[in-house]
């Protein structure tokens, strides 16, 4: 009987709900992939590059100035701005910036084809972009693939699973700095109009559903809290 007393005494709310946070804290380390696409955002990096120098230059050869090193703690509050206004190479062709959709609530994906965690969390994403269409909010993927090397594979993914919302080709000036060191995918970010980061998941869990649109109602509160 003490015992049983003892143990009411150690589980108290506070205690209760500190192991449940820990708990789907674990979950989501465990559901996520670590990305060995490294090489591939740089070169997706340096393609990009590439492709948007002019065919006659009569300086030499300046390039991008290399992305900042992210914080080491607490993250961003809001998208870098050499993330925000960088030039992202659309999966379909064309390309666009985070910062076309300024006006609108961002839900950002960083993903890959081979990402077991993604596969099952792009249907949410599909059905989010359906619920979502003409209500103020883009949902954009970002692959970690190679544009080079995998673009048959990307389309037939995105046919395969319906997306309907843009996909683009992450770069490492675009991925690193968001990722902010923890390289594991999917990570998915809620960005509110302007820029503002609400939420950064990683990896995947039953309840990113209800996690994303609660931060999608959180980016369109006018007071912003």
């Amino acid at each position: 009987m003490n015992d049983l007393k003892d143990k009411r005494r150690f589980w108290t709310p506070a205690r209760a709900a500190f192991a449940a946070s820990v708990f789907v804290a674990a979950v989501f380390v465990i559901s996520g992939c670590t990305s060995n696409d490294t090489a591939n955002l740089a070169a997706n990096q340096a393609a990009q590059q590439q492709k948007s120098k002019p065919k006659v230059t009569i300086t030499s050869s300046q390039g991008a100035p290399p992305a900042q090193p992210p914080p080491q703690q607490g993250g961003y509050d809001v998208v870098p701005p050499e993330v925000w206004d960088a030039e992202i190479e659309a999966v379909n062709g064309g390309t666009f910036r985070l910062s076309d959709f300024k006006d609108k609530v961002v839900v950002l994906d960083i993903w890959a084809t081979w990402c077991g965690p993604c596969r099952l969390e792009i249907p949410h994403l599909v059905d989010l972009s359906n619920e979502f269409k003409g209500k103020g909010v883009e949902v954009i993927g970002l692959t970690t693939e190679s544009p080079q090397t995998d673009a048959d594979k990307v389309h037939d993914f995105a046919k395969e699973f319906q997306i309907n919302y843009k996909l683009g080709w992450a770069t490492a000036n675009v991925a690193v700095p968001l990722m902010n060191g923890r390289n594991s995918i999917p990570q998915t970010f809620v960005i509110a109009p302007g820029g503002r980061i609400i939420n950064r998941i990683r990896g995947y869990t039953p309840q990113i559903p209800a996690i994303l649109r609660a931060a999608i109602d959180k980016a369109n509160e006018k007071t912003g809290d």
